[in-house]
C-alpha cells in the first residue's frame, strides 16, 4: 500500500515536472547540443546543421580543455537568427543565455563504447590532431604502434590526469558545477563525493538526454518534446558512422579478471551509473510524452 502511495506521488511530482517543463511559452529558444565526445554527436550535429543550416552553430576549437565563457556565449547568441549551436566546450548550463531560454540536449553511451571508440579515434587521426597540443599531452607518445590494450593501461595507469582516465561523462558534466576550484583536472575529495548526484541533478534540468547506443529511439522522443514548444524536426533517422571500427582489435581482455579490464571496470562505474539514469530518464520522457499526449 505504501509503496503504491509513493508511486503515485512521485509519477505526480515527475508529471508536474514535465509540465513545467514542456508545456509553457519559450522565448526565442536555441537547441543547445552539449556533445560529450565519443558518444555519437557529430551525426547528430549533422542532422542538426542540415536541419537549421548556417543558423546552427559549431563551436569547436582544438583545445581538448577549452570551456566557453557565458559571456561568449551570450555574444554569440545575441545574434537572433541563430537557432543552435553544438559544443564539446560548454559546462555551465544556465537556464537562459541573451535572454533565451536555452533547450540543453545531450546524448550518452555505453562507458565501455564511450572509452574503447576515443581509443580508436586516436590510433585512427593521431597524426592529424597534432594542433590540439593539450590532447596530445593526455596520450602515450606513439599510440599508432599500441594496442588498444596497451593504450587503455597507458590512460588508466598515468600518474597524472588525462582525458578518460576515469569516469569521464560524470567529470565532464560535474567539474565546472561544484563549488570549489573548478577546472579539467579536478579531483579534490569534496568533488569526488558530490560529482555523480550533482551531475544526475545537472541533467535532470536539462530539456533532453538520450543515448546514443538507440539514436533514433532518442530522437524520436526529443521530436516529440520539440514539437511541443513549436520547434520542429524533421522525421527522418540518423544514421551512425563508426569511423574508426577497423581500428579496434582484440577486446577480450575487459572483464575482471585481467588486469587492464579490471581497472577500466573500475574506473568507469559512476559513468555507467549516469549511463543507467540517463536511460531511465529517457524511457520516463517517452511515457509522459504518451501520457500527456
Amino acid at each position: 500500500m505504501l509503496s503504491s502511495i509513493l508511486g503515485q506521488i512521485k509519477s505526480r511530482i515527475a508529471y508536474r515536472e514535465f509540465s513545467q517543463r514542456y508545456l509553457r511559452h519559450l522565448s526565442d529558444p536555441v537547441i543547445a547540443h552539449i556533445h560529450v565526445p565519443k558518444c555519437g554527436g557529430t551525426a547528430f550535429r549533422m542532422f542538426l546543421i542540415q536541419q537549421f543550416g548556417l543558423a546552427h552553430l559549431a563551436l569547436y576549437v582544438p583545445d581538448t580543455f577549452y570551456v566557453y565563457p557565458e559571456a561568449d556565449l551570450a555574444a554569440l547568441l545575441s545574434d537572433h537568427s541563430v537557432r543552435g549551436f553544438s559544443s564539446h566546450f560548454v559546462r555551465t548550463f544556465p537556464e537562459k543565455l541573451a535572454g533565451r531560454d536555452m533547450l540543453y540536449v545531450t546524448f550518452l553511451r555505453n562507458p565501455i563504447d564511450q572509452f574503447i571508440s576515443y581509443i580508436t579515434y586516436v590510433r585512427k587521426n593521431f597524426l592529424n590532431i597534432q594542433s590540439d597540443s593539450t590532447l596530445i599531452q593526455s596520450l602515450p607518445p606513439d599510440p599508432t604502434s599500441m594496442s588498444v590494450r596497451d593504450i587503455a593501461q597507458w590512460i588508466l595507469t598515468c600518474h597524472r590526469e588525462v582525458n578518460f582516465k576515469e569516469n569521464y561523462t560524470v567529470n565532464f558534466f560535474s567539474r565546472y558545477a561544484l563549488p570549489g576550484e573548478i577546472g579539467p583536472f579536478r579531483m579534490d575529495p569534496y568533488f569526488l563525493k558530490h560529482r555523480l548526484p550533482v551531475a544526475k541533478q545537472l541533467l535532470k534540468r536539462f530539456f533532453f538526454v538520450g543515448v546514443s547506443d538507440q539514436m533514433n529511439r532518442s530522437v524520436k522522443a526529443l521530436r516529440a518534446l520539440l514539437s511541443r514548444v513549436d520547434v520542429d524536426l524533421p522525421p527522418r533517422e540518423i544514421p551512425l558512422e563508426n569511423t574508426s571500427f577497423d581500428f579496434r582489435d582484440d577486446l577480450s581482455w575487459i572483464h575482471h579478471n585481467d588486469e587492464v579490464g579490471s581497472i577500466l571496470l573500475h574506473a568507469i562505474r559512476e559513468d555507467q551509473a549516469l549511463y543507467d539514469f540517463a536511460l531511465a530518464r529517457l524511457a520516463l520522457l517517452e511515457y509522459l510524452t504518451e501520457s500527456a499526449a
